[in-house]
């Protein structure tokens, strides 16, 4: 562990899009778990960019908890985006869809940083390829690539190439409707994967209205039609349907009258431990009229809050 403290890091979109999102709890468990025991891993950083660690640094800096950073040396942005994807991979909590489109990225970029090794890039072409003598050397090092990592990831060669193509698309629909992504990747939406392809190349506006008619139902299956010809010639809303041989919404959990409150509960004592960590370290006599109005202000209404919290409580009691 390096020595901890606060630093300016910068916050690269396509990396962080490759960390899967924490859901709301598992957010303000970490948060918890970040306030009672402090920053116990290193962010880890690339050129001071972070490639791993950054709802910690997001937590840290707004709790004030220091945290350590280790710096890795990747020879470019490809392999850094392999390392990325690799690390992920290796979590347990990732979907099915997810772990299709890491390896795909991670494919794609090792044979990126691999060709850019060798010397070859677009201003400097691999002349195997322009004189087309034998088969391109990139497609033999792309075929040796997707062999090592099926190997790594226990399925085929053709697989992780098949994978490229889905991640491609899925980076294809992004552009025009990322807020469809995540349900694609998180599986609350089953779709193929001819018809994740076809939806890349759908125009636009369609695909935009196909995104929001999908984001109407929180709970719905998608399936589009079998082929691919019948996904363009329908209109957007008909070329996702309720899948047939699932329901249409899942089946919901029971109701657990408990939940709402377990989060409150476990959310409490990070409020606590930041109250403390403030009054010992703060020195509240050299705060501004302003800021400690504000301060006033907010604890004021806190207070309200647990009043009318305890009154509930005892209401019912």
């Amino acid at each position: 562990m390096t020595e901890k403290g606060f630093k300016q890091l910068k916050i690269d979109p396509e990396f962080k899009n490759l960390i899967r999102p924490l859901r709301r709890e598992e957010y303000r468990q970490l948060e918890l778990n970040l306030v009672m025991e402090g920053c116990r891993e290193d962010l880890i950083v690339w050129n001071e960019t972070i490639v791993d660690g950054h709802n910690r640094y997001e937590i840290c800096n707004k709790m004030h908890i220091p945290y350590g950073i280790k710096e890795l040396d990747f020879p470019d942005r490809d392999a850094a985006i392999a390392w990325i994807c690799a690390n992920q991979l290796g979590r347990r909590n990732i979907s099915e869809e997810t772990k299709k489109y890491l390896i795909g990225k991670q494919y794609e970029a090792e044979k990126k940083s691999r060709r850019n090794g060798n010397g070859y890039n677009q201003y400097r072409p691999n002349p195997h390829i322009a004189a087309g003598r034998g088969r391109p050397i990139d497609e033999e090092s792309g075929r040796r690539t997707a062999a090592r990592l099926g190997k790594e990831h226990h399925v085929s060669g053709a697989t992780v190439q098949k994978y490229a193509k889905y991640s491609a698309a899925l980076d294809a629909i992004a552009q025009v409707a990322p807020e469809l992504v995540p349900h694609i990747l998180s599986g609350t939406y089953k779709i193929s994967f001819e018809n994740i392809v076809a939806l890349a190349e759908m125009e636009p506006e369609e695909l935009k209205e196909l995104s929001r008619k999908i984001g109407k139902n929180p709970y719905a299956f998608a399936r589009y039609s079998e082929s691919r010809r019948n996904l363009h010639s329908e209109p957007a809303v008909k070329s996702i349907a309720p899948v047939s041989e699932q329901p249409a919404i899942k089946t919901m959990p029971a109701y657990d009258p408990d939940a709402e409150v377990a989060g409150l509960t476990l959310t409490i004592p990070s409020w606590m431990s930041s109250i403390d960590r403030t009054k010992t370290t703060a020195r509240l006599e050299e705060i501004s009229p302003a800021a400690k109005q504000n301060l006033l202000t907010a604890l004021t209404e806190l207070e309200g809050k647990i009043r009318e919290m305890l009154h509930a409580i005892e209401g019912e009691s």
